[in-house]
């Protein structure tokens, strides 16, 4: 599966967002979530990701 920067992809957990960074020629992302309801106060709204935590590419 091709990931892209501005991809929207569905995580293994079944998190949904966007893709904002490709490091290192996709060996590991910068992940923000659609849903930010989980997250605390002053928590940061991205995190990163590896290719094996994604399970399907959307858009």
């Amino acid at each position: 599966m091709k990931v892209k920067e501005f991809s929207v992809v569905r995580l293994k957990d079944g998190t949904e967002g966007t893709i904002v960074e490709i490091w290192k020629d996709g060996e590991a992302y910068e992940f923000e979530p659609d849903d930010h309801s989980d997250l605390d106060d002053g928590a940061p709204l991205t995190y990163a990701i590896h290719h094996s935590d994604i399970a399907e590419v959307i858009a």
